[in-house]
């Protein structure tokens, strides 16, 4: 398919292909969040050209740099109608007054939206169903209030930062922790974690060096579009702090190095109820423990005394309490793609090998020039010679770049039917690691990706990305994925018997794989393996491991779009190797372009909801085509 050519008659056809109407999918259940060369001449002669051609299909051009950009997606407009507010971990937005009815997507803890003033029914709703805008109704009870003076209301906060490329601060746990409910006695801290008094001997002394940040995505200046501001540096922040400014106490969530204890927490009690998914006796001290490697999110920290054995406490964003000596603060990956322009645009290629070098050809010969930064953008000029049967692709200083050592970026052969309309789309090569957005046939935004690892396999029998054409049908601003990018939001992929299942729901034991396997009397999947015993392989954790690698939960995953059951684009803070194959088979985009690409696709995310299912109700979904 064109416009990140992918080399062989299919390319065409898969062009040809997406004429065909997409179906209008909804997820029919939400609640916390997951995944899963022929020939080699004729779509050179079109996107590609040979030496001389200037190729026969062109894309529209795209704005001048410096001319205004496109509005950011407008927010809901004010509202003098009453406000209700969200007390449940999650609260599920209906079509109509009944929970039998289509969800339409839900909002967060903390949330609070503009409501109708009487409510529309009480049929198996006490409180009475609730109209909120900008549609579908509400049940006041356990998960939603009328009483904004709520105290779990305050005690969540503002909710995630959509000015951001990162919504919450992130971490990863490098040693098994409780998740207290309350703020632990130095007694009860002894009695929950094994080997306390050593390991916090070996913090105090490598404090410095493990909790130290690098620049990432939050660092990154962007506009309000999610687009990073030519001319700016990273770090280049303004009067706003860069990471490697921030104390630790702000990398977890805190406004300041010594921000007070919640008023939830006073008293060493904890005065508003759990509202985690992990159930306990009102007297219990914690609730679960987090896996090492866990990715965890959080809303906010501070520290405590003599009493608490002097300990931080990071909040998470479902109200529980991490001790920080065991959790490394995370900034994310700062790789970002480009903004496209006149000056800039198609034809070009991201430099994905890391010991790439520009060629000269002389004849038949090649000859290596200079190297080649890595996840460099080269300009194009639609010129392709071919020696010994490697492509290579002549760049706007004349150059040369072999095949083998970028992701290619060019204009579609063919234009699918979606781009003939006028409307968004999303392209995606595999074999090229490369996303392209698209308003009609002007390319708007391009990027570099990490899809499935099998790359173009069978995704039913492997973890290759599926291939198609889909449009969005649900939108996440964040959730929660098991290290396999499984989880219940995402509905399950059509796999075979012995793939694990994509949409097992995260909860208390163990992996998603395991739980389901645990349910069927069966085994998890061949290969399975046991969390509990250590790989041939693992390596050493920031070091030759990498972070988010193996069976534990990543939460609050931001910015997830499924665009079939199991399938979802979405960000990555858990790993910066983008441009190379490594999900289980969702397309992973660094933090600043998947932030980007979830506030450029249709529908937008009403404000103070945190989750949509597209299609009649709420707007259909931005297209999405997956080729080879």
């Amino acid at each position: 398919m064109g416009g990140l050519l992918s080399s062989g008659e299919p390319l065409r056809g898969a062009l040809r292909s997406a004429r065909v109407p997409c179906l209008i999918l909804c997820l029919g259940a939400l609640s916390t969040a997951a995944c899963r060369k022929p020939a080699d001449t004729a779509p050179d002669a079109g996107a590609v050209a040979g030496e001389g051609d200037a190729g026969a299909s062109a894309a529209e051009a795209p704005p001048a740099a410096g001319e205004p950009p496109a509005a950011a997606p407008p927010a809901w407009p004010p509202s003098d109608k009453p406000l209700l507010g969200i007390t449940g971990f999650v609260a599920t937005v209906y079509k109509e007054p009944r929970d039998t009815s289509k969800k339409l997507g839900y909002l967060r803890v903390g949330s609070r939206v503009p409501r109708a003033a009487e409510p529309a029914g009480t049929a198996g709703c006490p409180g009475g169903w609730y109209a909120i805008e900008p549609r579908g109704y509400l049940c006041v009870g356990e998960d939603a209030t009328l009483d904004l003076d709520d105290p779990i209301l305050k005690a969540a906060g503002p909710g995630p930062n959509l000015r951001t490329a990162l919504p919450y601060r992130y971490g990863f746990v490098r040693s098994v922790l409780p998740l207290y409910l309350r703020v632990p006695t130095e007694a009860e801290q002894l009695k929950s974690e094994f080997k306390l008094a050593e390991h916090l001997k070996w913090f105090e002394e490598n404090r410095a060096t493990v909790q130290r940040v690098i620049l990432g995505a939050n660092d990154v200046p962007i506009d309000e579009r999610g687009v990073p501001l030519p001319g700016k540096r990273i770090g280049e922040l303004g009067l706003g702090k860069n990471s490697l400014e921030l104390g630790e106490g702000a990398l977890f969530g805190a406004e300041g190095e010594d921000d007070p204890i919640p008023f939830w927490l006073e008293g060493g009690k904890r005065h508003i109820r759990n509202i985690s998914d992990f159930k306990v006796p009102d007297y219990a001290v914690f609730a679960d423990r987090a896996r090492r490697f866990t990715g965890l999110s959080f809303i906010g920290s501070f520290p405590t005394g003599p009493e608490s054995l002097n300990r931080r406490f990071a909040i998470t964003t479902d109200l529980r309490l991490a001790p920080t000596t065991k959790v490394k603060p995370d900034t994310g990956s700062p790789w970002h793609g480009v903004d496209l322009t006149r000056d800039l645009t198609l034809p070009l290629a991201f430099v994905r090998s890391r010991s790439a070098r520009d060629v000269q050809l002389q004849g038949d010969k090649v000859v290596p020039g200079k190297e080649l930064a890595h996840r460099e953008v080269l300009p194009l000029t639609g010129r392709m010679r071919r020696v010994e049967g490697v492509k290579y692709y002549r760049t706007r200083d004349q150059r040369y770049v072999s095949q083998t050592d970028v992701g290619l970026v060019v204009a579609p052969s063919a234009w699918p039917e979606v781009a003939e309309k006028g409307e968004k789309w999303i392209e995606v090569s595999i074999s090229h690691q490369t996303l392209v957005m698209w308003e009609g046939k002007r390319p708007v935004y391009a990027t570099l990706v990490s899809t499935g690892q099998a790359g173009v396999a069978d995704p039913r029998t492997t973890t290759a990305t599926v291939r198609g054409v889909f449009r969005i049908r649900n939108k996440h601003i964040t959730a929660t994925m098991d290290s396999n990018e499984s989880s219940s939001v995402g509905g399950r992929a059509n796999t075979t018997a012995d793939k694990p299942s994509r949409g097992a729901k995260p909860d208390k034991g163990g992996s998603a794989k395991q739980r389901s396997a645990k349910r069927s009397g069966g085994d998890a999947g061949k290969g399975a393996q046991d969390p509990k015993k250590p790989r041939k392989g693992d390596g050493e954790y920031g070091v030759t491991r990498r972070r988010g690698e193996g069976t534990y939960a990543l939460k609050d995953v931001p910015y997830i779009q499924y665009f079939e059951a199991g399938y979802a684009i979405h960000a990555a803070y858990w790993h910066d190797v983008f441009g190379m194959p490594r999900s289980h088979g969702c397309i992973n985009l660094s933090p600043i372009d998947a932030h980007r690409l979830f506030l450029w696709t249709e529908p937008s995310v009403p404000p103070g909801w945190h989750a949509i299912n597209t299609g009649e109700e709420m707007g259909e979904g931005t297209t999405v085509i997956v080729h080879e």
